[in-house]
């Protein structure tokens, strides 16, 4: 146990500032930042894939996942004509390539490889874009959305230890129970609502508003997290990487915010 903390200790310690300051500056920083960890997630995605004896394309993978995330830096004024061509060529260039390559299962090989940039690319490359619309609040509705997804896995963690017996998924994540879901709903719920009563959200925010996003980030994010244990399940390992020491890799520790992020930007854009 004591292990285990002293190893969790110096990536919270130096790791929320460090969001935190990233959130607030935005602009390329930000964005340089997200695009990184995205690299890393699909990196690790595809590292789970191979322990499955499957070859996903990493060559192919990470140039279109850097497509992606400037798509969304971008945003909204975004260069479609390029950014379509880039990925068409890239994916036609991939299957050619998988055609002569000699791997076994190809098309396994092709759908992970372009899993991958559904799942993460796509999806947490959203925060990017998130974060640009965000830059009239400086960055604050963002900041709100990360310290609530912090927020709701603390409290269906402690929710969770404390009262939680009944599992919720057992067969893929045996320790989520249902009071730890039904805690982390709460949390994000309190999160949301304080922040916007403080008037920390600049963004005015109905109660109906604040019930969405707390559905968002307690229900859609907490699933997040179960797919990301569905896939490690698969690949039969406990941990997507060992890059951030006791919390695991890149994908264990940002597995809400891919479900998240986009959620959320939609919502946004309908506000």
């Amino acid at each position: 146990m004591k292990s285990t903390l002293s190893n969790r200790l110096p990536i919270i310690v130096l790791g929320i500032p460090s969001v935190i300051y990233l959130l607030q500056v935005g602009g390329l920083l930000f964005s340089g930042f997200i695009t990184i960890v995205v690299c890393l997630c699909v990196v690790e995605f595809y590292n789970l894939k191979s322990e499955e004896g499957l070859e996903p394309s990493y060559i192919l993978g990470i140039p279109l996942t850097l497509i992606i995330c400037y798509f969304y830096n971008q945003f909204p004024y975004v260069d479609g004509v390029f950014i379509v061509s880039a990925l068409l060529l890239l994916i036609i260039t991939y299957l050619f390539y998988e055609m002569f390559s000699g791997h076994q299962k190809p098309f396994y090989n092709i759908s992970i490889t372009l899993s991958g940039l559904l799942y993460p690319a796509f999806l947490l490359g959203a925060m990017i874009a998130l974060r640009n619309w965000d830059e009239m609040n400086g960055g604050n509705f963002t900041i709100s959305m990360v310290v609530t997804v912090w927020i709701c896995d603390s409290a269906a963690y402690i929710f969770g230890r404390l009262w939680g017996k009944q599992k919720l998924i057992e067969r893929i994540s045996p320790n989520k129970t249902v009071v730890g879901f039904i805690g982390g709903i709460i949390g994000a719920f309190l999160s949301f609502y304080i922040m916007d009563q403080l008037g920390f959200i600049y963004q005015s925010l109905t109660i109906f508003d604040i019930l969405i996003l707390s559905f968002i980030v307690g229900v859609i994010g907490q699933l997040g997290d179960f797919v990301q244990s569905m896939f490690k399940r698969d690949a039969g390992v406990k941990d997507s990487g060992k890059l951030l020491l006791g919390h695991g890799g890149v994908l264990d520790r940002f597995d809400s915010l891919i479900f998240t992020s986009p959620v959320v930007l939609i919502f946004v854009l309908c506000l």
